[in-house]
Protein backbone atom coordinates (compact mmCIF):
# COMPACT_ATOMS: atom_id res chain seq x y z
CA UNK A 1 0.00 0.00 0.00
CA UNK A 2 1.14 3.39 -0.84
CA UNK A 3 1.90 6.38 1.75
CA UNK A 4 -1.19 8.89 -0.09
CA UNK A 5 -3.52 5.54 0.53
CA UNK A 6 -3.15 5.67 4.59
CA UNK A 7 -3.19 9.54 4.46
CA UNK A 8 -6.76 8.70 2.43
CA UNK A 9 -8.06 6.06 4.97
CA UNK A 10 -6.84 8.04 8.14
CA UNK A 11 -9.27 11.36 6.68
CA UNK A 12 -11.96 8.74 5.71
CA UNK A 13 -12.13 8.00 9.38
CA UNK A 14 -11.85 11.11 10.73
CA UNK A 15 -14.60 12.32 8.07
CA UNK A 16 -16.92 9.07 9.65
CA UNK A 17 -16.08 9.75 13.23
CA UNK A 18 -16.93 13.35 12.21
CA UNK A 19 -20.40 12.62 10.89
CA UNK A 20 -21.27 10.12 13.33
CA UNK A 21 -20.31 12.76 16.21
CA UNK A 22 -22.31 15.54 14.79
CA UNK A 23 -25.06 12.91 15.02
CA UNK A 24 -24.79 11.76 18.49
CA UNK A 25 -22.45 14.83 19.95
CA UNK A 26 -23.10 13.09 24.08
CA UNK A 27 -21.92 9.71 22.79
CA UNK A 28 -18.97 11.09 21.14
CA UNK A 29 -18.52 13.47 24.15
CA UNK A 30 -17.96 10.26 26.44
CA UNK A 31 -16.24 8.67 24.34
CA UNK A 32 -13.21 10.95 23.09
CA UNK A 33 -13.05 11.70 27.00
CA UNK A 34 -12.84 7.81 27.96
CA UNK A 35 -10.57 6.84 25.35
CA UNK A 36 -8.32 9.94 25.72
CA UNK A 37 -8.40 9.92 29.68
CA UNK A 38 -7.38 6.25 29.56
CA UNK A 39 -4.85 6.88 26.69
CA UNK A 40 -3.02 9.51 29.49
CA UNK A 41 -3.28 7.31 32.26
CA UNK A 42 -1.10 5.01 30.60
CA UNK A 43 0.88 6.81 29.10
CA UNK A 44 1.53 8.60 32.20
CA UNK A 45 2.43 5.04 34.05
CA UNK A 46 5.33 3.90 30.80
CA UNK A 47 6.52 7.48 31.10
CA UNK A 48 6.75 6.80 34.84
CA UNK A 49 8.67 3.48 33.90
CA UNK A 50 11.06 5.40 31.69
CA UNK A 51 11.73 7.83 34.67
CA UNK A 52 12.38 5.31 37.11
CA UNK A 53 14.95 3.63 34.75
CA UNK A 54 16.34 6.88 33.40
CA UNK A 55 20.12 7.58 35.22
CA UNK A 56 20.44 10.80 33.65
CA UNK A 57 18.95 13.66 36.38
CA UNK A 58 17.71 15.99 32.92
CA UNK A 59 15.93 12.74 31.01
CA UNK A 60 14.95 12.12 34.96
CA UNK A 61 13.44 15.26 35.90
CA UNK A 62 11.63 15.63 32.37
CA UNK A 63 9.96 12.36 32.39
CA UNK A 64 8.74 12.93 35.80
CA UNK A 65 7.40 16.27 34.67
CA UNK A 66 5.72 14.62 31.41
CA UNK A 67 4.20 11.45 33.15
CA UNK A 68 2.38 13.67 36.01
CA UNK A 69 1.20 15.95 33.51
CA UNK A 70 -0.48 13.27 31.43
CA UNK A 71 -1.57 11.50 34.97
CA UNK A 72 -3.31 15.06 36.32
CA UNK A 73 -5.28 15.07 32.73
CA UNK A 74 -6.17 11.76 31.99
CA UNK A 75 -8.04 11.53 35.56
CA UNK A 76 -9.33 14.57 35.16
CA UNK A 77 -10.72 13.13 32.17
CA UNK A 78 -11.62 10.18 33.79
CA UNK A 79 -12.81 11.20 37.09
CA UNK A 80 -14.35 14.72 36.12
CA UNK A 81 -12.21 17.68 35.77
CA UNK A 82 -10.08 19.00 39.24
CA UNK A 83 -11.14 22.18 40.47
CA UNK A 84 -13.76 24.61 37.32
CA UNK A 85 -12.13 22.96 34.44
CA UNK A 86 -10.13 25.92 33.84
CA UNK A 87 -7.03 23.89 32.93
CA UNK A 88 -8.54 21.67 30.81
CA UNK A 89 -9.82 24.03 28.29
CA UNK A 90 -6.61 26.03 27.92
CA UNK A 91 -5.05 22.54 27.20
CA UNK A 92 -7.78 21.41 24.76
CA UNK A 93 -7.99 25.24 23.33
CA UNK A 94 -4.10 25.09 23.15
CA UNK A 95 -4.33 21.63 21.35
CA UNK A 96 -6.43 23.12 18.52
CA UNK A 97 -4.91 25.91 18.04
CA UNK A 98 -1.32 24.16 17.57
CA UNK A 99 -3.23 21.24 15.27
CA UNK A 100 -5.00 24.24 13.10
CA UNK A 101 -1.59 26.10 12.89
CA UNK A 102 0.17 22.93 12.11
CA UNK A 103 -2.20 22.28 9.24
CA UNK A 104 -1.87 26.39 7.59
CA UNK A 105 2.02 25.46 8.11
CA UNK A 106 1.47 22.58 5.75
CA UNK A 107 -1.34 23.61 3.66
CA UNK A 108 1.56 26.21 2.53
CA UNK A 109 2.91 23.62 -0.02
CA UNK A 110 -0.61 23.25 -1.70
CA UNK A 111 -0.56 27.23 -3.01
CA UNK A 112 -0.53 26.73 -5.97
CA UNK A 113 -3.15 23.82 -5.60
CA UNK A 114 -6.80 24.59 -6.56
CA UNK A 115 -7.79 22.59 -3.22
CA UNK A 116 -5.38 24.57 -1.30
CA UNK A 117 -8.52 26.00 -0.09
CA UNK A 118 -9.77 23.11 1.37
CA UNK A 119 -6.37 22.72 3.69
CA UNK A 120 -6.81 26.33 4.61
CA UNK A 121 -10.33 26.14 5.58
CA UNK A 122 -9.37 22.94 8.01
CA UNK A 123 -6.84 24.70 9.75
CA UNK A 124 -8.59 28.29 9.72
CA UNK A 125 -11.79 25.60 11.40
CA UNK A 126 -9.25 24.50 14.15
CA UNK A 127 -8.03 27.82 15.16
CA UNK A 128 -11.69 29.36 15.41
CA UNK A 129 -12.74 26.23 17.21
CA UNK A 130 -9.66 27.33 19.40
CA UNK A 131 -10.59 30.53 20.04
CA UNK A 132 -13.88 29.35 20.75
CA UNK A 133 -12.69 27.04 23.53
CA UNK A 134 -10.04 29.09 24.76
CA UNK A 135 -12.64 32.43 25.16
CA UNK A 136 -15.40 30.27 26.68
CA UNK A 137 -17.90 29.75 24.29
CA UNK A 138 -20.18 27.16 25.32
CA UNK A 139 -20.49 24.86 22.95
CA UNK A 140 -20.97 20.59 23.58
CA UNK A 141 -17.58 18.98 23.33
CA UNK A 142 -18.57 16.29 21.02
CA UNK A 143 -19.65 18.95 18.62
CA UNK A 144 -16.32 20.28 18.81
CA UNK A 145 -14.33 17.56 18.30
CA UNK A 146 -16.43 16.54 15.60
CA UNK A 147 -16.07 19.81 13.34
CA UNK A 148 -12.66 19.38 14.18
CA UNK A 149 -12.84 15.46 13.27
CA UNK A 150 -14.63 16.90 9.63
CA UNK A 151 -11.93 19.48 9.46
CA UNK A 152 -9.00 17.27 9.91
CA UNK A 153 -10.78 14.50 8.00
CA UNK A 154 -11.32 16.52 4.72
CA UNK A 155 -7.11 18.15 5.01
CA UNK A 156 -6.71 14.42 5.02
CA UNK A 157 -7.96 13.52 1.86
CA UNK A 158 -7.03 16.50 0.09
CA UNK A 159 -3.49 15.78 1.02
CA UNK A 160 -3.65 12.17 -0.11
CA UNK A 161 -4.92 13.00 -3.62
CA UNK A 162 -2.43 15.31 -4.30
CA UNK A 163 0.02 12.91 -2.92
CA UNK A 164 -1.86 10.11 -5.25
CA UNK A 165 -0.92 12.26 -7.94
CA UNK A 166 2.93 12.81 -7.54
Amino acid sequence: MRNWLWWLLAGLVALVGGVLGLINPNAAQIASTTIVGWALVLMALLQGRAAWMSTAFRERAGAVLFAAAGLFLGLSLLMGPFGDGMLLRWLLGGLLLIGGLAKLWIGRRYRTDPMFWAVLAAGGLSVLLAGMVLFGVTLQLGVILSLELLGSGAALIVMALRLEKR
